[in-house]
């Protein structure tokens, strides 16, 4: 009986011991948890902070450079002045290379090769600031933003572009840094380079921030090329000026194609005629859907009940058809007027513009449609005679073709029928003009700039407007069609950089 209470009493202690080994191991268990928990958070809050800091230090060091950039422009243009200033170049530093890349700017007459360096500085992330040619990028794993555009212009007919070079490689740490011009290189001082084609073709490992650059302030069809070399860099070609055509609406026709006449030796084109392989003008396709997509939220809407249509900048969501719209006149006496349009011109009702004696006001259609045209659009008075046969010139002193013109794309087509006239300038390269082939004697008294001109089917006629001959209509927003060149400048400037 004893044995037995005492085993059953050690039974029962042996049970107790294991249940307190158990709470014990699942106590330190838990203790054990809570501090990985614990190691994790702090490695994951420790993460997250070096990221934020490192965030931080990039944006510090793309502010530095831009101000850097300015810096250096300024010692370029000041041969005798030293600067300094501070810089933030990051904890590990900036390199400061050479001959990173190259510029390569040439034409009919001239050829250049300008090499240049680079300031780049890395962050841990693998992000890239980078100083170059007078341009600030940033790199982000496999895109390329401009941070500050390079100092290249093309304004007045003038192409300016300098390069700043720089003479030495080395680190640039963050803190104080001198800057001394080291001398100027003219490439090319105010070369008069009328009636030719630029061409810049740059490669660099920051080809993507250029190109960029250059598509905002040229247009994409300015980019004739653009590619990877290998695995760091790449490069962009960029076409500026007249191809072929010393001055576009000194012509009466201008096309790809020879243009198709009528048999008829009364009818047909008048005046000088410029086709083939002496054309190669690019369509401005981009230029005006970016037009229209401006225009769409940017300008007013055409009013349909306005007989006469004054000075500002319409959009017209679908195609312009006089039998939905009064207007019959354009006034610019008080300005210019823009009309784009989201559709065709479908011309069915008379329209004149008038007001251009006091202000040299234009009216100017941008179109991604056809251009179908039923009735007289003119200047003033029409200097169109119908009584007078085929062949008679028209009324020189009434033709006032520059103050009314169309701009289309590629796919553009203005479409001629019965005995109606447009007076004004045809501007579509790539598009098409042609007559409905009804045996009417459709004209039109202007400057036509297409792909093809078939008015082989009718008795129409073009006439050329010889005010037109200097004259040079630019886009509404700004750019020059097609972009000319008459002075090119281009300088390199060498910088010496110290910390």
């Amino acid at each position: 009986m004893q044995w037995t209470m005492i085993g059953r009493d050690c039974c029962r202690w042996g049970a107790v011991s294991q249940r307190g080994q158990s709470a014990l191991l699942g106590f330190v268990l838990l203790v054990g948890m809570v501090a990985a928990v614990s190691v994790g958070v702090l490695l994951v809050a420790g993460e997250t902070i070096t990221g934020a800091e490192q965030q931080a230090e990039t944006e510090r060091v793309e502010q530095a450079f831009v101000e850097m950039s300015q810096q250096l422009s300024s010692t370029a243009m000041n041969s005798d002045i030293t600067q300094s200033m501070d810089i933030e170049a990051g904890e590990n530093g900036a390199m400061v290379l050479k001959d990173t890349g190259k510029i390569h700017i040439y034409g009919s007459s001239f050829d250049e090769n300008i090499s240049i360096g680079a300031i780049e500085y890395e962050g841990e992330n693998g992000d890239r600031i980078a100083y170059q040619a007078g341009g600030v990028f940033r790199e982000t794993m496999d895109q390329t933003r401009v941070v500050s555009a390079p100092p290249v212009h093309f304004e007045d007919q003038t192409l300016t572009f300098p390069v700043v070079e720089l003479d030495d490689e080395g680190v640039l740490d963050s803190g104080s840094m001198q800057l001394d011009h080291d001398g100027t290189t003219l490439i090319s001082d105010s070369d008069v380079i009328e009636n030719d084609v630029v061409t810049i073709n740059i490669t660099s490992q920051y080809y993507k921030g250029w190109e960029d650059y250059f598509e905002r302030q040229a247009g994409e069809n300015a980019i004739t090329e653009s590619a990877a070399i290998n695995e760091t860099h790449g490069y962009v070609t960029v076409k500026l000026g007249y191809t072929g055509i010393e001055a576009v609406f000194e012509n009466t026709v201008v096309s790809d194609e020879k243009p198709a006449e009528p048999n008829n030796p009364n009818a047909g084109i008048h005046g000088n005629k410029m086709y083939g392989d002496e054309v190669d003008i690019d369509p401005i396709d981009s230029e005006i859907e970016s037009m229209v997509k401006n225009a769409e939220t940017e300008y007013d809407e055409l009013p349909t009940d306005s007989q006469q249509i004054t000075a500002g900048k319409y959009y017209v969501g679908d195609s312009f058809d006089t039998t939905s719209y009064d207007v019959n006149e354009f006034d610019v006496s008080n300005g210019n007027i823009t009309v784009v349009v989201d559709g065709n011109l479908e011309i069915y009702d008379e329209i004149r513009v008038d007001g251009w004696e006091e202000t040299a006001g234009e009216v100017q259609f941008y179109t991604n449609g056809s251009f179908d045209l039923n009735a007289d659009m003119y200047v003033g008075e029409s200097a169109y005679s119908p009584g007078a046969g085929q062949g008679s010139e028209p009324d020189e002193s009434n033709l006032h073709a520059r103050y009314l013109q169309v701009y289309g794309t590629s796919d553009f087509e203005m479409q001629l029928g019965g005995n109606d006239h447009y007076e004004g300038i045809i501007y579509a390269p790539g598009g098409t003009v042609k007559s409905d082939g009804g045996g009417g004697t459709a004209d039109i008294y202007g400057s036509v700039v297409t792909g093809t001109v078939d008015i082989s089917g009718g008795n129409s006629e073009i006439w050329h407007d010889s005010d037109l001959t200097d004259f040079e209509p630019r886009m509404e927003n700004g750019g020059q069609l097609p972009p000319q060149i008459t002075y090119l400048n281009v300088v390199k400037h060498n910088v010496a950089v110290d910390s």
